[in-house]
């Protein structure tokens, strides 16, 4: 009994430490968006497949997709299934992560950069962004009502402005699981919102209004449509 009682209090511990931690790394990384790697092939099928349907017809010769926070390339794999015949880029912040998405894929049509502005421009414009779960801090900001001081709309929104900015006129921009609204950006005005049947919500990652204040209300828009 006093072994259980001695290995729940190390165990605990080491919770403890582990926490303190990650949380010490995370704060290193204040200035950029979300901090993990978690990635699946097709993990999003319906909100592929509706992204399909807004792009049928969009661009005869070829699509030129970005997918924005790639990880290490599932995602890239999973948009090929579903746009045969396109140029896919995908850019991430992680060597890492770019060097397994590069050793493990063989696509003449997939293409793998150091997300910076430099290379998203030269590889542009697009036919189709892709930001999932990749436009928020979720671990940091689950419960939080004002996430000011970890992830503030302003950085948000300037990373939404500049990739909505590469996209053709007639392109779509998709957004899933961010913490903001893109709705309440200025660049929004640029867009349309296409509906999509098969798609409930932008996500379950929790919602901030553009003051970083905690929104309750379901936001359900995720594909935007730039207007011509």
């Amino acid at each position: 009994m006093l072994l259980i009682k001695i290995l729940k209090r190390i165990t605990a511990e080491i919770n403890l430490l582990r926490n303190k931690l990650m949380k010490f790394y995370r704060s290193l990384y204040a200035n950029q968006h979300q901090l993990t790697s978690t990635t699946s092939e097709n993990r999003y099928p319906e909100l592929f497949e509706e992204a399909r349907k807004a792009l049928i017809g969009s661009a005869a010769a070829g699509i030129n997709i970005l997918s924005y926070g790639c990880s290490t390339g599932e995602e890239c794999l999973s948009l090929r299934r579903y746009f045969s015949n396109s140029r896919i880029v995908g850019v991430d912040i992680n060597r890492s992560n770019l060097q397994i998405a590069k050793s493990n894929i063989d696509d003449p049509g997939i293409e793998f950069q150091m997300s910076n502005e430099t290379n998203i421009k030269a590889s542009g414009p697009y036919h189709a962004i892709f930001c999932l779960s990749v436009l928020c801090r979720w671990e940091d900001t689950k419960f939080l009502q004002n996430c000011a001081n970890v992830y503030p709309f302003s950085k948000y929104e300037a990373t939404i402005t500049f990739l909505a900015n590469q996209i053709e006129k007639g392109g779509v921009l998709i957004i899933y699981n961010s913490n903001f609204r893109f709705e309440d950006t200025r660049v929004f005005g640029e867009f349309d919102i296409i509906n999509t049947p098969s798609v409930s919500d932008s996500g379950f990652v929790v919602k901030f209004d553009s003051f970083n204040n905690r929104v309750e209300t379901l936001h359900r828009h995720c594909i935007y449509r730039k207007k011509f």
